[in-house]
């Protein structure tokens, strides 16, 4: 029996087909180097590789192991302690995409998003609210905290108000970390204690929103009533675990992952990153119990906003809504539209948007169903509403939305 020939096929000894193997490109190999892991931006890198073809070999985030493979196209880069450093330099002619707030003397392109906008978000979150005693609470006032709470003062500035700095720094310096937390949580209630209320707070992070919530409980604070609290970076763990679902800034992460993946696609194709740091703008507040509240002169206006927001996908009647607040028809008309800015029809058709607009942007229900979940009726009235506010289908909205 004669032998195949070495160029052809193992399968069917057809030369073309051999030949075509030999050509196919072979995938980029990219390492995911971390020893600070956050899902989201796995995801987000995930979400390029599959659509490249790239092999990305992430298990450092498993064991903090340096991946041992010795050839690679790419580096996606989390962390830039000492220790990667030192490992990075038998990679100096790879490309290399660091995701994360800058580094000095470290001279490779970034990706980080951008949390002074997240600052900005979370204060007009909270102003909505009605808001006129704030607080900012962090632990280490690195450069991006330090932006945070500048972007946080400067956004409530604009409005005549400020924020009270809860700065555990302060007191201890340097030792700040060797502190045990019980200790810092009886500061920090002690601290909350004192301040005037309702009080709304920022958390630089959902980790110190998390503390928060433990030193409302420990000095007897009702979260949402007596202190609104709000974090930073939508953490899924974190809002699993916060005693009272916890409203936060989606800084959003994934898009961070992603947008670092295509530009390390670039370096790898032997282009220049331009501008060599993007930052990526969050995706806003994702608000839940931690800051279910209103506050207004009138206890009777805030039953009733109270009421709109935890009924708007139900029927609701101006009636039923003045005899919430305890007052006549148009008087209940004129106290809401001077405490709130709007009249109560037009903030139950706000309330109604704003939920259309999520469940389009974050699920993948139909139009039907989000109508109904949203108080609209039917994806007629949907379409109408969005064509109205938004010059746009709904649908065209929600691509839009998620590109963004």
């Amino acid at each position: 029996m004669p032998g195949i020939r070495p160029a052809e096929c193992l399968l069917c000894g057809h030369p073309n087909m051999a030949q075509a193997f030999s050509q196919r490109p072979h995938p980029k190999r990219v390492l995911f180097i971390t020893d600070f892991y956050q899902e989201e931006v796995l995801l987000g890198v995930v979400d390029h590789a599959r659509e490249a073809g790239w092999e990305l070999i992430s298990n450092m985030r498993f064991h903090g192991m340096f991946p041992s493979e010795s050839e690679a196209d790419g580096l996606l880069v989390t962390a830039v302690g000492p220790r990667v450093r030192q490992w990075m330099r038998k990679w100096s002619n790879t490309a290399v995409v660091q995701i994360g707030g800058p580094v000095p003397d470290w001279p490779y392109p970034s990706v980080d998003v951008d949390y002074e906008a997240a600052a900005r978000q979370a204060a007009r979150h909270l102003l909505e609210l009605g808001h006129v005693h704030h607080a900012f609470y962090s632990l280490i006032n690195g450069d991006e905290v330090r932006l945070m709470r500048a972007a946080f003062q400067s956004e409530l500035a604009q409005v005549d108000l400020s924020a009270h700095h809860l700065d555990f720094e302060a007191l201890h310096g340097s030792r700040v970390l060797e502190v045990p937390r019980e200790e810092r949580l009886r500061w920090l209630a002690q601290e909350l204690g004192a301040l005037k209320k309702p009080l709304a707070v920022m958390g630089d992070d959902d980790r110190r929103a998390l503390e928060l919530m433990a030193a409302c409980e420990m000095a007897g604070l009702r979260v949402p009533e007596d202190v609104a609290i709000v974090g930073c970076e939508n953490r899924n763990i974190e809002a699993l675990m916060a005693p009272v679902p916890l409203s936060s800034v989606d800084t959003n992460w994934r898009r961070a992952g992603r947008e670092a993946a295509v530009l390390l696609d670039r370096l790898m194709r032997g282009e220049k990153a331009d501008p060599p740091r993007l930052l990526v703008p969050p995706r806003g507040v994702m608000a839940r119990a931690s800051t279910a509240t209103f506050v207004t002169d009138s206890q009777g206006i805030t039953r009733a906003l109270l009421h709109i927001r935890e009924n708007f996908p139900q029927p609701i009647r101006l009636t039923g809504l003045a005899r919430t607040a305890g007052m006549g028809e148009r008087q209940f008309r004129d106290e809401f539209k001077r405490l709130v800015g709007r009249g109560p029809r037009a903030e139950i058709h706000r309330a109604r948007l704003a939920c259309a607009a999520r469940l389009l942007r974050d699920t993948d229900l139909k139009l039907d169903a989000i109508a109904v979940e949203s108080g609209l009726g039917t994806a007629r009235k949907l379409c109408e509403v969005f064509a109205e506010t938004h010059q746009m289908t709904p649908t065209a909205w929600r691509h839009q939305a998620r590109q963004s």
